[in-house]
């Protein structure tokens, strides 16, 4: 082997190290993030700055380094949804009426295309039950309706907020008793008495098929009494 081609050789083996090693260490710094704080996507927005400045005027001791990541999942599931071909007869015209059905409600958040909407409103809506996450929306050629989030009643579970970051993102709040999920007896604590609580901060992201949970650290408040002041 010349010294030139030992040369070029030599130096080929080092780039590709050094791009292995990067892209390593790009992806440990990536996960080390996703699981030690929330996303910097998230903290940054305007709409969560205004939710955890709502949650302190509400006295409740809560900033961004409080949470840290407990659950990933993902989200599409069959049994929970339905898809449609917007081409198919009729399908753009129920389209349509839904979004316009559901424009300027309370409880009702539409992605920045307005092709999208979740909502997280406590009560029966289109099927399904107050504890349930309902998104419906335009993917491309596909209108997805679907049951994305629910919770556990016993759990005395609210969701409070919700928003979009895009239209591939967003983010879901729910209050929800401190409770391992592999507690077989759940004790009874009423609504409308103090309990011990965390929120989870679900990030879903439609493109990745991933939701990922952030959850507080605990605190005690009455639900009932602050439900109406979220």
């Amino acid at each position: 082997m010349c010294k030139r081609t030992a040369l070029f050789v030599v130096s080929s083996i080092l780039l590709t190290a050094s791009i292995v090693t990067a892209t390593y260490t790009n992806y440990r710094k990536y996960k080390d993030i996703d699981r030690t704080k929330i996303p910097e996507k998230v903290e940054a927005s305007k709409a969560f700055q205004k939710w955890i400045t709502n949650a302190k005027n509400k006295k409740l001791e809560l900033s961004a380094d409080d949470f840290a990541m407990v659950e990933e999942n993902e989200i599409y599931n069959t049994k929970w949804m339905s898809v449609y071909n917007i081409d198919e007869l009729g399908v753009s015209e129920t389209f349509q009426a839904n979004i316009a059905a559901h424009k300027d409600i309370k409880g009702v958040v539409f992605s920045p295309s307005d092709k999208q909407y979740i909502d997280y409103r406590a009560i029966p809506k289109d099927g399904y039950a107050p504890n349930e996450i309902h998104y419906y929306g335009l993917r491309e050629d596909k209108l997805v309706d679907a049951r994305l989030l629910n919770c556990a009643d016993s759990l005395n579970c609210y969701f409070d907020r919700a928003y979009f970051l895009d239209n591939d993102v967003f983010v879901i709040s729910e209050f929800s008793r401190n409770l391992a999920k592999e507690s077989e007896a759940i004790p009874t604590c009423n609504l409308n008495s103090a309990c011990t609580y965390t929120v989870k901060l679900h990030v879903i992201d439609l493109n990745r098929n991933s939701r990922l949970v952030y959850e507080s650290k605990p605190f005690d408040i009455n639900l009932f009494e602050l439900i109406p002041k979220l």
